[in-house]
């Protein structure tokens, strides 16, 4: 039988396998105010885009002055508000506290991961400031279209700086997404390696006959 006919038959034998079905994916995001959240800036206070386009989240850097010549500058570094982006945060029963830092394998999505809204760094309440730099550290949020994700951030006490140095955040809204994961190279689907196995055999019988 000539070749064709039997790859014929491997695509129609393909058909049999389940088709690939759309799939999650991680993607790799930016955020609108940059790679820095600083304090030391001025005024920042609004939801900001993600690219690609998953929703967006809030996130917060400023320095007020002091009233009237008195007191001392009040700085804010903070992420989320429930519904505008929510981050987790080490409050307990409450809709803010310290930015939680999770480790590589958390699966963000699942619960128990601390609370999920407001999370702060910096703020003129003592017990929300996080006081040491942390290097390479990494937290989980929730967009406001329900997507969730993971950034790698570092924390400059000192300089009141939030740096992100990547970010990811499951494409799939609802599904959840583990600390760490930044993607994959898909795997072939099913259909593609029954036709590769198909083709294989017509190839090795096609060369029986022809000895």
């Amino acid at each position: 039988m000539p070749l064709a006919a039997y790859l014929t038959g491997a695509v129609g034998s393909s058909f049999l396998v389940s088709a690939p079905q759309a799939e999650a994916a991680v993607t790799s995001v930016t955020f609108g105010f940059g790679s820095v959240l600083s304090a030391s800036s001025g005024f920042y206070s609004q939801t900001t885009s993600i690219t690609p386009n998953l929703g967006t989240i809030f996130a917060r850097g400023r320095t007020n002055p002091p009233i009237y010549g008195y007191g001392s500058p009040l700085y804010d570094v903070l992420l989320g508000v429930s519904s505008l982006g929510a981050f987790y945060h080490q409050g307990s029963g409450t809709t803010y506290g310290k930015a939680t830092f999770l480790n590589n394998g958390t699966i963000i999505g699942a619960g128990g991961n601390g609370g999920l809204g407001m999370a702060t760094f910096v703020e003129p309440r003592p017990h929300l400031i996080i006081t040491t730099n942390e290097l390479n550290k990494n937290i989980g949020f929730k967009t406001t279209t329900n997507n969730f994700g993971w950034a790698n951030v570092s924390w400059n006490a000192t300089a009141k700086e939030l740096t992100f140095h990547s970010a990811y955040v499951e494409s799939v809204p609802g599904n959840t997404i583990t600390v760490g994961d930044v993607g994959a190279v898909p795997e072939p689907s099913r259909a593609l390696l029954a036709l590769a196995g198909f083709g294989a055999v017509a190839l090795r019988r096609r060369r029986k006959q022809a000895a």
